[in-house]
């Protein structure tokens, strides 16, 4: 019996090879499920054993893959997860075909028993299910969406955890080496780096001296706890059973102590400090005084805190995009068959309705795909030079709709204003999300301004704020006279899906999605806040020293339809199959190939002219990009149409197309692909440019 294991964890991968070999089998592997379904089609297995989080494409992706494909559904498909645990997890993978569904770790044992329960449809290769009908597509998508959000929610968790832990991992490490240094070393260390002030004690004196050059000299009272070592209300409230316990342990075992604490000064301003301290000892080892010295860290604790929060951002952003990826796919499918069979419908057809909701649902599947991929600074951009002063004008109209006339809406720009090299459509969806969120502040009516104006950021501002870069800016500034924000949300409200409204009142994307436009276009966000006063939000974008100009408008295709012959390169059969529907169904000639080495076959054979080569950009082994370039050669005169889910490739570099690139961005629509299609094929590129 032939197993094909697949999963990215090379140790999960070992023990099954080692548990299913011992036990007679044939195993092979693979790292995602579009390597599983390359290796399946050239030698079909006996049953396949998937894990569900993996990258390039996931286990569900791969089962509903799997159970469509003619030559493997009859294959068993067992799912085995340690990810995916939840009831509905289970359900999902069931409805959409799997066969077995196990959670990781499993006793040698069990897994047997369980792979035994299936001989049975291996030795007689029954049919398997075929996953979900286009009725239930709805449904599944629904299911899907909530599983994605919940796994990215445990996936942000995971990730401020492993940073918590790496926290305590430090502390825990310098407090072991200020152990070995002992108390000369401790005062030697702290003398070379920052401000700092001494402190000492002598055991039996009531009197302790604090000097630095943050705080004021504290002379301590006769009435003061000498055990203590410092004055307790130096501290932060949370900050004093730590002190006390660090000083109590030094006089008592003679241990030195080495801690990061908060103090607070005498204009109520928190400041982080290091604080270290250590016995001295008279001839017969007896502790008779404590010394320390203490460091003003503060500016570096803000700067850690910026970059602990800009690599979480980072991980998750990585996360969204490459189960974005793989999701548009599905969502093309959807969206596409969904548009076709309506069409086919009578307005007054009972099933249309039906269909409409499947519409609805893949709609509503795309627009967080959208948010996703922006989040994670992997969506396609067309910069321009543009004033934003204006674009925020040009949507004083609808603004004002959207904010109600219970609130304030002022507009305030300088001129002149600077130019900025951003996408004008990506501006307005800042704007669009910052108003929104302001709105909702305000549930009984204020004032809302939204500035444009120069601005110089200096090295100074740029060093307080990580990723900032120095020098001229246009600021656009959101105000609101809402309810405000505490420290706690303010930290976390670029988080993706978090949220302070009620459940169905949003996602929690919205700040998400401003958050990875504003990297994207090389700008910078910042929020100033309290409770009861109200919010501000700053987005500051680089300066350029272009001037914007008129903005072109392309006129629509005066048709649709077509008879070129497109030849049609894509590697997932579902996408190909609905495209290749859709060309075909609006007079075009299309030849089809699943991956390179089809297409240039195809080429080769094909001695009529192909008009245009319609290729996806990821694919294995050989890119949409380099099939391109090779198949130029032979046919210059062909036009390039690239379609794709995902970003990260080559056609671009940091989200922003090269020049000369026709791109369609997944999932597509039947409307969309045939647009996109005529302009490309009308359009006269290489003369444009």
């Amino acid at each position: 019996m032939r197993a094909l294991i697949v999963d990215d964890n090379e140790e999960h991968v070992y023990y099954l090879r080692v548990l299913l070999e011992g036990n007679g089998w044939t195993v092979d592997g693979a790292r995602h499920g579009a390597e599983a379904l390359d290796r399946a089609r050239e030698l079909p297995p006996d049953v396949v054993i998937s894990d569900l989080l993996m990258p390039i494409m996931d286990g569900y992706t791969l089962l509903k893959h799997w159970k469509s494909d003619a030559l493997l559904k009859a294959v068993p498909f067992v799912v085995y997860t340690s990810t995916y645990t939840e009831p509905e997890d289970e359900r999902l993978a069931l409805s959409l075909g799997a066969d077995a569904f196990i959670l990781k770790p499993s006793e040698p044992q069990d897994f047997l028993a369980r792979l035994r329960e299936l001989e049975a449809k291996i030795v007689a290769a029954a049919p398997a299910s075929t996953g979900a009908s286009p009725a239930d597509e709805g449904a599944i998508l629904e299911q899907y969406n909530r599983t994605l959000i919940r796994k990215l929610e445990k996936r942000t968790l995971q990730v401020e955890e492993a940073n918590r832990a790496l926290e305590r991992e430090i502390a825990e490490r310098r407090l072991t080496e200020s152990k070995l240094r002992g108390s000369e070393a401790l005062l030697r260390v702290a003398g070379h780096v920052g401000r700092f002030g001494g402190w000492s004690l002598h055991l039996g004196s009531s009197r302790v001296v604090w000097s630095d050059e943050v705080c004021t000299i504290h002379d301590v009272a006769p009435g003061f706890e000498p055990s203590l070592g410092v004055a307790l209300e130096f501290y932060a409230p949370e900050c004093r059973d730590t002190i006390r316990r660090c000083v109590e342990s030094c006089m008592r075992d003679g241990v030195p102590f080495d801690v990061e604490l908060q103090i607070v000064t005498a204009k109520q301003r928190r400041v982080w400090v290091r604080v270290i301290g250590s016995a001295e000892r008279d001839a017969n080892g007896a502790i008779t005084s404590l010394q320390g010295a203490f460091q003003d860290i503060d500016e570096r604790k803000k700067l850690e805190a910026q970059f602990r929060q800009s690599q979480k951002m980072e991980a998750v952003g990585v996360l969204a995009a490459g189960v974005a990826h793989d999701f548009n796919n599905l969502l093309s499918v959807i969206i596409s068959y969904a548009q076709l069979v309506a069409e086919e419908l009578k307005p007054g057809d009972p099933m249309r309705a039906d269909i409409d909701e499947i519409g609805k649902a893949g709609a509503r599947g795309a627009e967080l795909t959208r948010e996703l991929l922006a989040f994670g600074r992997q969506q396609i951009l067309e910069p321009r030079v543009l004033d934003v002063g204006q674009v925020v004008a040009g949507m004083e109209k609808m603004l004002r709709r959207l904010v109600g006339e219970d609130v304030e809406l002022t507009l305030l720009a300088q001129r002149p204003l600077g130019s900025v090299l951003a996408d004008p459509g990506q501006v307005e969806q800042i704007v669009m999300n910052l108003v929104v969120n302001a709105r909702d502040a305000m549930p009984r009516g204020g004032k809302l301004t939204i500035e444009t104006a120069n601005m110089v950021l200096d090295a100074g501002y740029a060093a307080e704020h990580h990723g900032l870069v120095a020098g001229p800016h246009v600021m656009l500034a959101v105000t609101d006279t809402g309810v405000g924000m505490d420290a706690g949300t303010r930290e976390r409200i670029f988080e993706p899906f978090f949220t302070t409204k009620v459940v169905g009142k949003g996602t929690g994307l919205g700040l998400s999605t401003v958050f990875g436009i504003v990297k994207q276009s090389q700008g910078h966000i910042w929020v100033y806040s309290e409770p009861g006063v109200g919010t501000t939000f700053k987005v500051y974008f680089p300066r350029t020293d272009q001037t914007a100009g008129p903005t072109a408008t392309i006129p629509p295709p005066a048709t649709l339809h077509g008879s070129e012959t497109i030849l049609l390169v894509e590697d997932e059969e579902q996408v190909r199959g609905i495209v290749r529907t859709i060309l075909r169904r609006n007079g075009y000639n299309v030849v089809d190939a699943q991956n390179g080495g089809e297409a240039f076959l195809i080429c080769e054979q094909f001695g009529a002219r192909i008009d245009m080569l319609l290729t996806d950009v990821v694919m294995p082994r050989m890119s949409g990009r380099e099939l391109a370039e090779r198949l130029r050669k032979t046919r210059p005169e062909m036009k390039v149409l690239y379609v794709s889910g995902y970003t990260a490739d080559s056609i671009v570099q940091h989200g922003v197309l090269d020049a000369g690139i026709a791109f369609l961005q997944k999932p597509i629509s039947p409307d969309s692909l045939l647009r996109k299609v005529r302009a490309v094929l009308d359009a006269r590129i290489s003369a444009q440019r």
